[in-house]
């Protein structure tokens, strides 16, 4: 089988869904399926070998996106994918590709939309609400949703925008390499300051001042604690000017995935208080390495830390606080392995053999059609 996984709004250095798409990558490859991954570029480029390989195709820049791109070409894009002549396209942006499964069907071609984000969370969230976005994009998305064979979310929360076609909706959680995120020493010392760990984007939907709150406030009750900031992005600059006598710690954005690891199974709790996730791959990560998690009470974090994980809170810092009062206070060697065990209920094997699952019930019943 060759699975076309086609994206825009990505760079080499993109967050959740580049990993994502590469985890989920690779696990076909090894399972003896080609993958070509195609995304926008200055210019167009191919690269890699053997089943796993890389399609540049001219984008444009994608105004106050922060350095996007997105291919707006068709005749070049549908010139891409006929010379690729895949079995399926996983089409992972639900507006500037929103064309592309009508014109798939007209080939025989399968589709998939692989959603990444709520569509109604980002224009309320980066759009002014003079604006007619939604009036212009949900009309756009309503179409899609017509011609595609198949939607994937990875969570109930990111799929509940698509009740409407129930019929075609598959929920396939994400995975994390076990082999990477796991607990460490799990001897820890009780006369230690509690480590807080933020682990994401440092932009305003990820919420990161909302932990900024949480570490002033647990200061004003005078709870000792240490917050670290792994991650980058735009509101950097101006958090670091907001924490003068707390202590928290900037560490910027982590690469190396096992240094990454090893901070989360150090930490004595992690937040993530945004309220727009539609899964939450740092949650599941930290799980993995034994840390409870506070996540906000809206969105998918709640859906990760069932079975005693952690808190799911309204994202404010008072409620932050008390929420981080109260894990720890939980044995930690309890936590650790309730956490892990929640954890080993997902796994990129899995992700990637729920997908192929489908693609392969598609396939087969094209066949049929056919036939």
């Amino acid at each position: 089988m060759h699975i076309v996984q086609l994206a825009n709004f990505v760079t080499p250095t993109s967050g959740g869904q580049r990993f994502a798409l590469e985890s989920i990558g690779q696990k076909y490859v090894a399972r003896g399926h080609t993958c070509t991954l195609v995304t926008p570029g200055r210019r167009g480029e191919v690269w890699g070998e053997g089943l796993r390989t890389y399609v540049q195709v001219p984008g444009s820049r994608v105004p106050f996106s922060g350095g996007y791109r997105a291919i707006v070409r068709r005749k070049e894009l549908q010139k891409v994918l006929l010379n690729l002549r895949p079995d399926v396209i996983e089409v992972s942006d639900k507006t500037t590709l929103a064309w592309v499964p009508e014109w798939a069907k007209a080939q025989g071609i399968r589709t998939v939309l692989f959603s990444h984000e709520r569509v109604t969370d980002v224009v309320h969230e980066r759009f002014p609400s003079w604006l007619p976005v939604a009036r212009i994009i949900l009309p756009i998305i309503q179409k899609m949703k017509s011609q595609v064979d198949a939607v994937v979310c990875a969570s109930q929360y990111s799929a509940d925008e698509f009740s409407d076609v129930a019929d075609k909706l598959c929920v396939i959680p994400l995975g994390v390499d076990h082999d990477v995120f796991g607990p460490l020493n799990s001897n820890v010392d009780p006369s230690e300051v509690p480590l807080v760990l933020f682990a994401g984007r440092l932009s305003f939907e990820k919420r990161p001042h909302v932990a900024v709150a949480a570490a002033r406030e647990l200061a004003l009750r005078g709870v000792p604690s240490k917050f670290v900031f792994a991650g980058d992005g735009p509101m950097r600059k101006k958090l670091k000017k907001t924490v003068d006598g707390l202590d928290v710690s900037f560490v910027g954005r982590i690469a190396d995935r096992h240094e990454l690891a090893a901070l989360m199974s150090s930490a004595d709790v992690s937040i993530a208080p945004s309220p727009f996730e539609t899964f939450g791959l740092s949650i599941l990560e930290s799980l993995a390495c034994g840390t409870p998690v506070i996540v906000a009470n809206k969105g998918a974090g709640a859906e990760l830390i069932t079975g005693g994980c952690g808190l799911a809170v309204e994202p404010t810092g008072a409620m932050v606080a008390d929420a981080i009062m109260l894990v720890l206070l939980e044995s930690r060697d309890l936590m650790r392995q309730r956490c892990v065990q929640r954890a080993r209920e997902m796994s990129w094997d899995r992700c990637a053999e729920q997908f192929l699952d489908l693609y392969s019930s598609l396939i087969s019943h094209s066949l049929q059609v056919a036939a």
